[in-house]
């Protein structure tokens, strides 16, 4: 019963160094499937994740990422669930001194849609540079 891979727009986190140039870059989709059922009861989600466009570290640079799978939760009702989890993204770029980390969640639900959640202020972007949070 399971449909897709469902998969959301592309986002990414870049560090720059104070001269404006990039030091790293990660880019990736949210993607997961959804439409499951249990005895013909309920919508869920399974193998929810990432999909990497890009990973990108200059040479000098370290690129760090960890992606987890939060509590899950249920967004309909007892009669007729709706599986949601929260996919956490944590990014972290660092040279020899200075490490800096940005998270990103996005929820992700078993009726396909879903909605991006906390990121931190920073360089966060989608499709095409647009910024997400600033």
């Amino acid at each position: 019963n399971w449909k897709g891979p469902a998969q959301s727009d592309s986002y990414y986190v870049e560090f720059k160094n104070g001269l404006g140039t990039k030091l790293t870059k990660f880019a990736w989709q949210f993607v997961w499937k959804y439409g499951g059922d249990m005895n013909g009861v309920g919508k869920y989600v399974t193998q929810a994740g990432i999909d990497i466009d890009t990973a990108y570290a200059y040479l000098s640079e370290h690129l760090d990422v960890e992606v987890k799978s939060l509590k899950p939760v249920n967004y309909g009702t007892s009669a007729a669930p709706i599986g949601g989890v929260d996919v956490q993204v944590s990014v972290s770029s660092h040279g020899l001194f200075e490490k800096t980390t940005k998270v990103c969640t996005m929820t992700v639900k078993g009726d396909g849609t879903s909605a991006l959640g906390t990121c931190e202020s920073g360089t966060f972007g989608h499709d095409g540079g647009e910024a997400v949070v600033v």
